[in-house]
């Protein structure tokens, strides 16, 4: 009885926003299959497996002479969002210094510890407890 319940097909949220997808990419090819990729770049973008010629200016001299074409290079960027810094809280054990890697960005830090009273206040620790968590602010990336 409890696998036929949820054994039966019920569409959910999902399903239905995945079919609507599906719908408009089949639409989507039938509109642009008979135009050539360029005219598709500009209206579709670039779809998976594509190639982008990408030039970058200002090389240094050693990245051409050791150069090998077996082993890809990845570019990356940040997005609008990455660049905000506030502050950042975790609870943690004590470690002196703390090295993060934060999505692409990698940085070292001292942060401030706290341990939280029982009314929630947070108390400035001015030595941190040998074997247990306490809690961590710094100021870096969000």
């Amino acid at each position: 009885m409890f696998d036929a319940d949820y054994d039966e097909a019920k569409s959910t949220y999902f399903d239905d926003l995945k079919g609507e997808m599906q719908k408009q990419a089949q639409l989507n090819r039938a509109e642009f299959e008979d135009q050539d990729d360029e005219a598709r770049v500009q209206y579709e973008g670039f779809r998976p497996g594509m190639y982008v010629r990408v030039e970058i200016e200002n090389v240094p001299c050693e990245f051409v002479q050791n150069f090998d074409p077996h082993y890809p290079i990845i570019l990356g960027g940040l997005g609008n969002s990455e660049g905000n810094v506030g502050y950042v809280q975790m609870c943690l054990k004590k470690h002196h210094p703390i090295i993060f890697s934060v999505g692409w960005r990698r940085f070292q830090t001292i942060p401030l510890y706290y341990i939280e009273d029982h009314n929630g206040r947070q108390r400035l620790l001015k030595y941190t407890p040998q074997h247990m968590h306490c809690g961590a602010a710094f100021w870096g990336k969000i």
